[in-house]
């Protein structure tokens, strides 16, 4: 019985934690489109990824939208391995591409590239890019977006609390893409008891975050608010609101990628925030 009660308490979590970032939007790259950015890249042998795409396919996640500003451009998001890395036995070695590419020819304009070092909170599945082009106007002239990434990692067997679906602003700077705030969007900690064991009094709550560009501006960008909606699960009634202000210091917006400004403990005496 406590082992089956630990199972539910895990996949639940886990349900919660790994789900689609933005289910029913579907952001699919053309074959034609890919076929572009994989010769730009020295690659080859690309298919639009699905359920069905092999482990050690050459590319494992894409996300491609229209960009709102003007019809010949397009922004990118891909999950690949270095040609190098496709050998027997030798497991993944991915690279992200951020890109803004412009159509139809798929040309890349600006770019960002980093590592995807896979772990046991980190797996890349076919849906684990999204993009994300809401009114980012940082400032005049600059329109940042943004790459939603999802996990699909089981995680930890017995966390104390867990997250995902990373958003990473990026801004363009001449020929490049450079990030300026990263946090995750979904986090959940416990706030009474262990996930582990059956307790009847375990508790845990969880937040969803939100991001909005305000009025005021430092170092020449705006300020951006993150909007934290706390339940006790995903079903439950809203126990608080809580926001925290970003300010640019001039190369970023100073936060922490696993927030914890909306914990219980982090709140003003003598009880939690209202909801506003």
């Amino acid at each position: 019985m406590e082992a089956r009660c630990r199972w539910l308490a895990i996949g639940w979590l886990s349900l919660w934690l790994i789900g689609p970032a933005a289910a029913g939007e579907a952001q699919r790259c053309s074959q034609a489109l890919l076929d572009a950015l994989a010769k730009q890249l020295g690659q080859s042998g690309w298919r639009v990824p699905d359920a069905s795409t092999p482990y050690l396919a050459p590319l494992q996640a894409a996300a491609c939208k229209p960009w709102p500003d003007d019809p010949q451009l397009a922004v990118v998001a891909l999950a690949y391995q270095d040609s190098e890395a496709l050998l027997p036995d030798a497991g993944r070695n991915l690279q992200l591409l951020v890109g803004r590419v412009a159509m139809p020819e798929g040309r890349l304009r600006e770019r960002y590239d980093s590592p995807l070092g896979e772990d046991v909170l980190l797996e890349i599945g076919p849906d684990s890019l999204w993009l994300d082009t809401a009114r980012y106007h940082l400032a005049p002239g600059v329109r940042a977006f943004g790459l939603l990434l999802n996990s699909v990692a089981r995680g930890p067997s017995c966390p104390e609390g867990g997250f995902n679906d990373l958003l990473t602003l990026l801004v363009p700077e001449g020929a490049r893409l450079r990030p300026v705030f990263a946090s995750h969007l979904r986090l959940w900690t416990t706030v009474q008891g262990t996930a582990c064991v059956q307790e009847s009094d375990f508790a845990m709550e969880q937040a969803r975050l939100t991001l909005s560009v305000g009025p005021l501006r430092a170092a020449g960008y705006a300020d951006l608010q993150l909007t934290a909606s706390v339940q006790f699960g995903p079903q439950e009634p809203l126990l608080r609101r809580v926001t925290q202000r970003l300010r640019y210091d001039g190369q970023r917006y100073p936060v922490e990628e696993v927030s914890t400004f909306w914990w219980r403990d982090n709140q003003p005496a003598p009880g939690d925030t209202p909801v506003r």
